[in-house]
């Protein structure tokens, strides 16, 4: 079942050392990245890659836009070019992150291993307290695809405690509470996944606080708690629909397709898992 999906995307430096930010399509691409605006963030990283072809930071920041939307495909082009633009040994590490969470989004464990791997050694190299417990918080997830929840729970505790940053500890907070569900430990799912939106909603994560709002009410279906599990679905939903990650929307379908199962509508049902299909299979 794939049930923690967003486990590897973890807060990502946008910077890269060795930029300048002297071309402004870059700039403007990484500025749209961070404000959220994957549409124009992408339609700035296309320009970019045109003006400069030869830069690693105008296709990373192109990658990254499209791994926001769920464009794996065209994330993985762009991310594959950046790394062999990128001599600088910071930026790789970032490089290096991304390519881990494009493989493992589309289910290809071995190379999403080698990447994170490679990833945890530069961030250890470079003395990256941040890069290291994002590695290690990315290879428990790899190790929970793999079925190994505990050795991935002792992961993501080790990740928790290498990291200060309130962002970085709401996403793990999510990935813990992810395997306390598949524990079927739904009450601390929903304990730790309230911790999330709640730093979320006060930090301005309001992408993650759409997919930890999706993973909730995921959670509450679990435990046949349906009223909110309503609730979260369809708020995640607007949010995720605002923001234009289509492959969270379809996950949200997915979820508000089970939802609607357990209730015994299963036209609704069915209704909701065909959009889920029909969207994955489109991106």
């Amino acid at each position: 079942m794939k049930k923690i999906i967003w486990l590897i995307v973890i807060v990502l430096i946008l910077s890269f050392a060795g930029i300048s930010f002297a071309q402004q399509e870059i700039d403007n691409c990484f500025n749209y990245l961070k404000a959220g605006d994957y549409k124009r963030a992408i339609e700035a990283g296309e320009r970019a890659v045109r003006l400069y072809p030869k830069d690693n930071g105008a296709h990373f920041c192109l990658g990254e836009a499209y791994f926001k939307v769920g464009e794996l495909g065209y994330a993985l082009k762009s991310m594959k070019e950046a790394e062999r633009l990128t001599t600088n040994k910071t930026d790789l590490m970032h490089v290096y992150n991304r390519l881990g969470s494009i493989y493992n989004r589309k289910d290809d464990i071995d190379n999403a291993l080698f990447y994170n791997n490679k990833f945890l050694i530069l961030s250890r190299e470079l003395g990256s307290k941040k890069g290291e417990a994002t590695a290690i918080n990315n290879i428990a997830a790899i190790y929970d695809k793999k079925g190994d929840i505990d050795k991935a729970l002792d992961y993501f505790e080790q990740s928790l405690k290498l990291t200060s940053d309130e962002e970085e500890k709401a996403y793990t907070y999510n990935n813990i509470a992810m395997i306390y569900d598949k524990k079927g430990n739904y009450q601390k799912a929903i304990e730790y996944l309230k911790k999330a939106i709640e730093i979320g909603e006060r930090t301005g994560d309001y992408h993650g606080v759409a997919q930890c709002m999706l993973n909730i009410g995921d959670v509450y279906r679990r435990a046949k708690d349906f009223y909110n599990a309503s609730k979260y679905l369809n708020e995640g939903l607007m949010r995720i629909q605002k923001i234009g990650d289509k492959y969270w929307e379809a996950n949200a379908y997915k979820y508000l397709g089970r939802l609607y199962r357990d209730k015994d509508n299963l036209r609704l049902a069915a209704d909701y898992l065909t959009k889920a299909v029909n969207l994955f299979n489109s991106i």
